[in-house]
């Protein structure tokens, strides 16, 4: 019997991205595949009325909770009233999304994108009795034909064209803002807090990260809580990493600027997208390129004019980002930090380039010596792009799924 699935789109263009290529993956195994978008509330809500009365859904595929407290009757939640199962895929850390996930419905299953996710919510929300484990995966553009503005053509197959690397006029892209600058909003009156001194964790605490870029950030602020005296249960202390979440964005954001920068004032041309850039004391340097803000589909079609795609994570400690996917999946050679999963991932080193964050001085020699060789550069391209096709598709997590829940 045919199994129908649900998607739910219409926060993120990026989001919208995911779910076109994996609803796809879904719908080429066979599945009926229907998509919501939640741009029209009410038309969607009655839309979907309708498909969870005319038909039997066999679960809902969604991202960064959206859609998890939809109801019908009575304020009573959609997925628990029909026994749907809500597939709910997170793309960043949980402790963004701590009001959704204590209100999570009890079909849920969520997934994250880095182990160390996995294991703080197992810790820190243990009512979500189904978690798990997906590495984020990568989409691949076809620039064999001109899409619309904003948008690219997904290849699901084989056969899409990529620019050689030679024609490429990009020798360095880096497709992300700066989340410091994002997380601005983030931080809470450091001032109110009476528990501790607010001001002096955050300090030790991104020093901390700063000079440990191996640890996680509730790590470093549940170390830190600890060395002044302060053993919390674990929802308090789960409020408390939740609070000041902020600390993660500036040491990712740390790393970021000063990898591009570290190029950039070596007398690497590095072309930039994304917010934040332009506010930096160095922005005026001649090797910077900036590009300004871009939709998802855009990034894409960039990475395919890319001699190198930089990556850092954003604090992910055992994962991977779809940035390093999609640059394989370009045909470009990435260059990223290092995460435990990726060590154990890519073993061999061969299908990208990596290095760590406490050498990253070495990272303009390594960059330098890569775009001396284009030949090796090719070599990195292709092996890349072939592992990335064979094991990190939006078609492989889909056989997961199946495999071990549908």
């Amino acid at each position: 019997m045919t199994k129908t699935l649900l998607f739910i789109q219409g926060i993120y263009d990026t989001i919208d991205l995911f779910i076109a290529a994996f609803s796809d993956a879904f719908r080429q195994a066979g599945f009926r595949c229907h998509v919501i978008d939640i741009r029209n509330p009410k038309e969607a809500l009655q839309r979907l009325k309708k498909l969870t009365e005319e038909e039997t859904i066999d679960g809902v595929i969604t991202f960064n909770n959206i859609g998890y407290n939809l109801s019908f009757s009575g304020g009573r939640n959609l997925w628990e009233e029909k026994g749907i199962p809500y597939y709910n895929i997170l793309m960043d850390h949980p402790f963004h999304y701590a009001n959704p996930l204590k209100h999570a419905p009890k079909t849920s299953v969520v997934f994250c994108t880095d182990r160390a996710h996995v294991a703080f919510l197992q810790r820190f929300y243990p009512h979500l009795t189904q978690v798990d484990f997906m590495p984020h995966a990568g989409m691949e553009a076809d620039l064999k034909e001109c899409a619309d503005a904003g948008r690219c053509r997904l290849c699901t197959g084989d056969g899409a064209f990529h620019p050689a690397m030679e024609e490429r006029p990009v020798d360095v892209l880096y497709a992300g803002g700066l989340s410091k600058y994002q997380a601005e909003g983030l931080v809470p009156d450091l001032g109110e807090i009476t528990e501790f001194d607010a001001f002096a964790l955050t300090q030790d605490v991104l020093s901390d990260l700063m000079n440990h870029p191996e640890k996680t950030t509730e790590q470093a602020v549940e170390e830190y809580l600890l060395s002044i005296g302060k053993q919390y249960d674990d929802e308090t202390l789960n409020h408390w990493i939740t609070e000041l979440r902020f600390i993660d964005s500036y040491a990712a954001s740390f790393y970021r600027e000063g990898a591009v920068r570290m190029l950039v004032e070596s007398g690497i041309r590095v072309t930039v997208f994304g917010g934040g850039w332009e506010r930096c004391d160095w922005a005026k340097n001649p090797n910077l390129i900036y590009g300004g803000k871009v939709l998802a589909p855009q990034v894409l079609e960039l990475m395919n004019h890319s001699k190198i795609v930089l990556n850092t994570m954003t604090w992910y400690k055992n994962g991977i980002h779809d940035r390093i996917i999609n640059g394989m999946l370009a045909k470009a050679v990435v260059v990223t930090d290092e995460s435990n999963y990726l060590n154990e991932e890519f073993q061999n080193k061969t299908h990208l380039v990596s290095f760590s964050l406490p050498q990253m001085q070495q990272l303009p020699v390594l960059v330098e010596d890569l775009l001396e060789h284009p030949k090796r550069m090719e070599e990195i391209a292709q092996e890349g792009y072939q592992y990335a096709k064979a094991n990190h598709t939006w078609s492989r997590r889909a056989d997961y799924m199946r495999k071990h829940y549908l």
